[in-house]
């Protein structure tokens, strides 16, 4: 079930709809978070440096001495305490400022550096930014600013970027959520109508939202396409049904002259003859009463006869009137069904079904010995009937060759038949709102099985 969700083509766009959003809120969140980062950054080298500049211009004018009152000026501003200073002399001795050592790492003209140093009296090493130049008389000048704000900022910045990036998923997840729910309900409609359609409802059509949208386009082709498949369906079944009809009076004239022609000819082999041709005029018939049949389930006719009844009395009538002629072929056929399983069904109709498929098990599965007839209750109130044989069988194309009309696997082993009794049964169970399927027996054998979703387990 995993899998086939996964498999699902809704989800899989919800997924790279999700997976879409969120690369692109990440991809921004990154870049706003590097722009400020780089800005913070950015501000306090240039503090830095507007600092070294002033202080250089100090020294210029001013001199060694001018440019330590400059120093201790700076150093002692209260509004500026995260501003670093130090000043070395030649020989490396400290002459000015609040750092408490010469960091050992920093050359003597380094342009901006990220380091951790310790400023005088305090216990940890702090965040700074510096940058050091060499005056023309040999001293050494680092200016630079704790990072200490900056480095709550960027922190700040990136509790920032992770709660967006989480709000972000949350709301892409629900978004691709919706627009997964809507595309279902939307596709839903055509997949019920389709449904309905090849259940042989084909009077049903999808319905529009009159929005104009590509869906609406969509479901006024399809129904444009029902119309046009209903209308060919119909006069179908016209022609078939008034063809079966208007042959059968012909065919009962054609048999009766027969059976009179037998009764006025002393010839044997005339007899014969005749009724051979009588046999062939029944085979006609049954083969006409059939087809009409079909056409008449496939138009829906006898819905309105669906009765409930018990299903395990039914059995065990058919089994009643099959055993004497399954005996007479080396069968046995048993039943397998609880007392207490109800159907709602056309009962005709459905003994037809299973009086077809025991008739073709009885003329099919040579060297066989049992036919079982066994119904079950299954999920949603369904009931699975299924007729099954121990006799050779049928290969997978067999199988799928076997329901088709008019088709006969073996005329020489079958006798009579026109190759319409699985397509009745297949007929009679869409009828119900179900579907046959033909599948191996173990250990040998066919097994055929009605699937009618109309039943339910008292």
């Amino acid at each position: 079930m995993r899998r086939g969700f996964l498999n699902s083509t809704i989800v899989r766009l919800m997924l790279m709809l999700v997976l879409a959003q969120v690369a692109a809120l990440a991809l921004e969140l990154t870049v706003i978070h590097r722009f400020t980062e780089a800005t913070i950054l950015s501000d306090a080298r240039t503090a830095v440096e507007v600092a070294r500049d002033n202080f250089i211009d100090d020294y210029r004018e001013e001199g060694l001495p001018g440019t330590l009152i400059a120093i201790e000026d700076r150093l002692a501003a209260k509004d500026d305490r995260n501003f670093i200073l130090f000043l070395k002399s030649p020989d490396g001795r400290k002459v000015a400022g609040n750092l408490r050592d010469w960091p050992p790492t920093l050359g003597d003209a380094e342009r901006w550096r990220e380091i951790r140093l310790f400023r005088e009296g305090a216990t940890t090493a702090e965040p700074m930014g510096v940058v050091t130049t060499r005056l023309p008389d040999g001293h050494v000048l680092l200016t630079g600013e704790v990072l200490e704000a900056q480095t709550r900022l960027a922190q700040a910045s990136e509790a920032a970027f992770l709660y967006s990036l989480i709000v972000g998923v949350v709301i892409a997840v629900l978004m691709a959520a919706l627009v997964a729910w809507i595309l279902a309900r939307r596709i839903d409609v055509f997949s019920r109508a389709a449904g309905e359609f090849v259940a042989g409802k084909l009077d049903v059509r999808v319905e529009r939202d009159e929005t104009g949208d590509a869906f609406d386009r969509l479901a006024t082709s399809i129904n444009i396409m029902f119309r046009r498949i209903e209308g060919l369906v119909r006069e179908l079944r016209m022609v078939t049904d008034s063809m079966a009809h208007d042959l059968r009076s012909p065919v009962s004239r054609l048999k009766a002259r027969l059976d009179q022609a037998i009764g006025q000819t002393p010839d044997p082999g005339a007899q014969a003859a005749l009724g051979a041709a009588v046999d062939e005029a029944d085979s006609l018939h049954r083969l006409l009463d059939t087809a009409l049949e079909i056409s008449r389930a496939e138009a829906g006719i006898g819905r309105d006869q669906f009765t409930r009844f018990a299903l395990r009395p039914m059995l065990d009538d058919m089994a009643e009137v099959y055993g004497p002629l399954a005996e007479d072929q080396g069968f046995a056929i048993t039943v397998d069904a609880s007392a207490d399983l109800d159907i709602l069904a056309h009962r005709e109709l459905l003994m037809r079904a299973l009086s077809n498929l025991i008739d073709n098990a009885l003329k099919y599965a040579a060297g066989g010995s049992q036919i079982r007839i066994a119904a079950s209750g299954v999920d949603e109130g369904g009931i699975e009937l299924v007729v099954s044989d121990d006799g050779p069988g049928l290969s997978e194309s067999e199988r799928i060759e076997a329901a088709r009309r008019f088709v006969r696997l073996d005329p020489a082993r079958g006798g009579s038949g026109a190759g319409l009794g699985l397509s009745l049964v297949e007929t009679i169970a869409h009828l119900h709102g179900g579907a046959m399927a033909l599948e191996p027996n173990s250990p040998r054998g066919l097994r055929i099985r009605l699937a009618l979703p109309v039943g339910i387990r008292t």
